[in-house]
């Protein structure tokens, strides 16, 4: 995607509670430490070489769909995400909700949608293939 180094996202159910827990007892509270995990999931998502492997909608046609766009699907890294190669110029993105980032074309549209919630206790992610575009 970025570069030829595999970068997996940030699997934050492995994480020590506890670590969570003091910063919820913090000046934050317990929604600021969580938002705070959702952002920094987010983060290590869009900074990653992989997508999910979960895809919402037709599976089969949105396989398709990748596969013509030269979007490479690799092997699962852990049960949420697995390695991917975009096409050249292609990224991913960081929307403005913690849990919504997007893979754009070199033109800057939308071809992917993920939903990434990072949070430890609930931790989960999808992709939905974009048909349309600008």
């Amino acid at each position: 995607m970025k570069d030829n180094a595999s970068r997996n996202v940030h699997n934050t159910a492995k994480e020590n509670p506890l670590i969570l827990l003091a910063a919820a007892m913090g000046s934050r509270g317990s929604s600021g430490a969580i938002e705070e995990q959702e952002a920094a999931g987010q983060s290590s998502f869009v900074n990653s070489t992989q997508l999910p492997i979960k895809i919402n909608g037709h599976d089969k046609e949105a396989m398709e769909l990748l596969a013509e766009w030269g979007v490479k699907l690799g092997e699962p890294t852990d049960n949420l995400f697995r390695e991917a190669t975009l096409p050249e110029g292609w990224k991913e993105v960081a929307t403005d909700h913690s849990m919504w980032s997007k893979v754009v074309d070199t033109e800057g549209n939308e071809r992917i949608s993920i939903f990434y919630k990072a949070s430890f206790y609930d931790r989960r992610a999808f992709m939905s293939v974009c048909k349309h575009t600008k």
